[in-house]
């Protein structure tokens, strides 16, 4: 049996963007669907991986509105001037998922995806979803198929008619060429 590590519960809630202000507050673009989360947190890990991430004190929460989105302003306790601030340039937010709120019943965590066995709407299987990538049009889902190279599959309704996460499945509405290699 393999003990985990404490950096299997966490979960990537955002990217630091850049300094604010002379204080030692970071802006932070949200990867989460409800920048609100940030609130309920006590506290973050920083790091450019969860292996990596270190824990910091949560100070304050505020928001500023730009044209592409909610930028979350954070400070962190161990953060005290814009210099320090900057030196977190780019780096990676994480949260225990233990932290974050119960999910309604209807949603789920993209990393819930990875081991999903994929299948057609016929239930023929396609393969396992081995990756969720985060690209800025959309999410998709990597595919590893048997004996053929792995597929990407847009985590969009279009394609996406059920996931089953009790059954361990999730279905795919294919249309000629989505699976093409």
């Amino acid at each position: 049996m393999t003990k985990s590590s404490p950096t299997d519960t966490l979960l990537l809630l955002g990217r630091v963007y850049r300094a604010h202000g002379l204080s030692g507050e970071i802006k932070v673009i949200p990867e989460t669907d409800d920048p609100t989360r940030f609130e309920a947190l006590p506290a973050l890990y920083v790091g450019q991986t969860p292996d990596t991430a270190r824990p910091a004190n949560v100070q304050g929460v505020r928001y500023q509105h730009v044209r592409k989105g909610p930028l979350v302003i954070l400070k962190l306790e161990t953060v005290d001037s814009r210099e320090a601030a900057e030196t977190l340039r780019g780096a990676l937010l994480y949260a225990s998922a233990d932290a974050l709120p119960d999910l309604d019943t209807d949603e789920f965590y993209l990393r819930d995806l990875i081991g999903l066995t994929a299948i057609e709407e016929n239930g023929d299987r396609i393969g396992v979803v081995e990756d969720v990538l985060d690209l800025p049009g959309q999410d998709m889902l990597v595919i590893a198929r048997d004996r053929q190279s792995s597929a990407m599959v847009p985590a969009v309704p279009e394609f996406v008619a059920a996931i089953d996460l009790q059954a361990g499945q999730i279905t795919l509405r294919i249309i000629e060429g989505l699976l093409d290699e």
